[in-house]
């Protein structure tokens, strides 16, 4: 970096003097510590861009590997975000980011550089925009494919009330625009025919190779200013001459068309009514800012093409980019994660789902682009016939699926509990109503850590118990999960098995009780006590009895164990289904406590806890108190932070 001032000398003297006696003495005077705001980018020379653009890996990888997080999507789109915000402004333009796991660099460089230690933690900046974090944030997107339909929203609303001649960016990518979502902004921005921009950030997930350097300058020349002029002069032309104006504007398009389809291939953008540029190197700077320079001038929508490398400037992610997607803190030197000797739900319904497989030839598997999140990597690999990716399609997904039990399958369709949100019509129309038989696993269910309030899973049990001839299951364990795998096989009907983000708890007897339709378990006190708790005294008269989903199991039973060490005999009643629930079975365990608390790891508004309650006021047990999720959207933090905002941790069940 060039020496321009007198201030400039002395921090760069005093830092060579630190690094000369080995202090460590990373990211003291760095370029990425004193950008504000977008606007300090504009004067920065090539080699500060570059010396930049290398700070912004080394902090996003330094923080992800704190803090866990999406690193490849964010190392790969470093010199675009660079490059957009030095070309547009912020102040009145504005850059819509899709699924906007990739907003890191984003973050960084609009004023968010001091608090971006303190990412995807509780109270810290989210993984995702945000827009009470920031201005420059217009959206708080966590689910993909709905840039472009926000975008010509938010563009078409300016261009009504007059409020801003600002540009509106919607970039996308990350196989975001394998959703369905997206090809209707799409298709609707190209009938409106608005000035959008759509920066389609291909990272060979989406889209695949393309003509290269004649492709890239025929672009170019299209989006040049002459070119433009003159076909517009032609326009107007064509408008203001009689009869002429009939035929010559169709004439004059489909010239272009034919000519494009002769020297290259005819594309979709292009179909729809779009102008299209690229393939464009997402990594150099130079060559992104001439194209936004001149596409930003244009009066219709246009897509421009971007090539980046998942993981770039990092090998261990450029070399697995799917694995460093969304990671947990790694060691960076390496990039390995640490190993632990414990067991997830996750891995459990993997290693249940490949015994189902062996067993029985019917059984297929579905998911929407996230075969290693939801463990069906292993199926995919053992049984590649009978294993269907469908990308970010969760409605085709589904309706997929009803299709599959039509002609005599039995699809197990695996998706996270947030993302099965978009398909609640799919399930109604598609499987409910014909009463297929369709297996959903909702992983993720109940509170989600870190992702914040567009991923915690809380509404699925609301949303779902509504929907008629649906059976839900909840494990509490790896024994019932394999077992309400199993089970669900020989069920008819839809049916929903959810669990957590979590790792398996230890296994206590009860959990091994063989599965009865409708009915949950009832845990003695004597069953989850401490080894050393050996008297229990069955003839006390206040008696508590907590009735909780599978997910919830670990919390409850310490703080059950909190109440005996302080006297207070405490059974648990482990639901299993959620829906049905066998009310007289139900009433019958009951009546025999003084006092029934629920707990729910599901929004509390149409949950189980509230069906429960009705339930048992109608037979005349009153002292029912419900533990749920408030209806409010809970931020990121751990676990154990998401549950205490929540009023659901340990202390919290304790002190009900």
């Amino acid at each position: 970096m060039p020496v321009k001032t007198a201030r400039d000398f002395l921090e760069r003297s005093f830092f060579l003097f630190l690094k000369l006696l080995n202090f460590k003495v990373e990211a003291i005077f760095t370029i990425l510590s004193k950008i504000k705001s977008p606007s300090d980018l504009k004067n920065f020379s090539t080699k500060e861009l570059s010396e930049l653009a290398s700070e912004i890996r080394k902090k996003i990888i330094e923080v992800v590997g704190k803090n866990g997080g999406h690193l490849a999507s964010n190392l790969g789109v470093v010199e675009l975000t660079i490059a957009l915000h030095r070309v547009f402004n912020g102040k009145d333009d504005a850059i819509v980011w899709d699924v906007s796991h990739q907003c890191y660099t984003h973050k960084l460089l609009t004023g968010r550089y001091d608090k971006f230690d303190t990412l995807k933690q509780h109270g810290g900046l989210s993984g995702f925009t945000k827009m009470s974090e920031s201005p420059y944030d217009y959206f708080d997107n966590g689910h993909s494919s709905t840039s472009i339909s926000s975008s010509l929203g938010l563009l078409t609303a300016r261009s009504l009330t007059g409020n801003s001649d600002g540009k509106v960016i919607a970039v996308i990518g990350d196989g975001a625009l394998t959703g369905g979502l997206a090809f209707e902004g799409l298709c609707h921005a190209g009938q409106l025919q608005k000035n959008l921009i759509v920066v389609l950030n291909d990272n060979q997930m989406s889209i695949g190779k393309n003509n290269g350097s004649f492709s890239r300058y025929l672009s170019r020349l299209t989006m040049s200013t002459h070119y433009q002029k003159i076909r517009h002069a032609i326009d107007m032309f064509a408008e203001k001459t009689p009869l002429v104006n009939k035929f010559l504007p169709q004439f004059i398009s489909k010239f272009k068309r034919g000519l494009k389809g002769l020297l290259l291939a005819n594309n979709l953008f292009v179909e729809l009514g779009y102008e299209y540029v690229g393939p464009l190197n997402g990594h150099n700077i130079h060559e992104l800012e001439l194209v936004f320079n001149r596409v930003k001038k244009l009066r219709k929508p246009v897509v421009v093409h971007v090539v980046t490398k998942k993981g770039k400037g990092y090998s261990p992610a450029e070399n697995d980019p799917q694995t460093f997607h969304g990671i947990g803190p790694f060691c960076i030197t390496d990039g390995k994660v640490e190993k632990f000797d414990v067991v997830s739900f996750t891995e459990c319904f993997s290693q249940s789902m490949m015994k189902l497989a062996e067993k029985n030839k019917n059984v297929v598997a579905i998911t929407a682009a996230m075969a290693k999140g939801t463990g069906l990597d292993t199926f995919a690999r053992h049984y590649p016939e009978r294993f269907f990716d469908v990308g970010i399609a969760e409605e085709h997904a589904v309706t997929f699926a009803g299709g599959l039990a039509k002609g005599g399958l039995i699809p197990v369709v695996c998706i996270y509990s947030t993302f099965i949100q978009r398909a609640i019509d799919q399930i109604i129309h598609d499987v409910s109503l014909p009463d297929f038989h369709v297996i959903f696993v909702l992983d993720r269910s109940g509170a989600v850590p870190n992702d914040g309030e567009t991923h915690q899973g809380i509404f699925d049990i609301s949303l779902i118990r509504a929907i008629p001839n649906v059976t839900i299951l909840a494990p509490a364990s790896s024994v019932e999960l394999d077992m309400m795998l199993n089970a669900a096989v020989d069920m008819k009907g839809p049916v929903v098995i959810r669990y957590p983000k979590l790792t398996t708890p230890n296994e206590i007897a009860p959990y091994k009780i063989p599965l009865e339709q409708s009915k949950g378990i009832l845990i003695k006190a004597e069953d989850y006590a401490p080894a050393e708790s050996t008297k229990f005294d069955d003839d006390v008269k206040e008696k508590t009895l907590v009735i909780t989903t599978g997910s919830m199991m670990s919390e409850v039973i310490v703080a059950c164990r909190a109440k005996l060490l302080k006297n207070e005999c405490t059974d648990i009643y482990n639901l299993r289904f959620i829906k049905p629930i066998d009310e007289k079975h139900l009433v019958s365990v009951c009546k025999d406590y003084s006092k029934i608390i629920i707990v729910e790891d599901g929004i509390k508004t149409g949950g189980v806890g509230e069906y429960i309650e009705k339930v048992l006021i109608k037979e005349k047990i009153f002292n029912v108190k419900v533990l749920a999720f408030p209806e409010k959207y809970i931020s990121q933090g751990s676990r154990k932070e998401v549950l205490t905002d929540a009023g659901l941790s340990r202390g919290d069940i304790e002190n009900a």
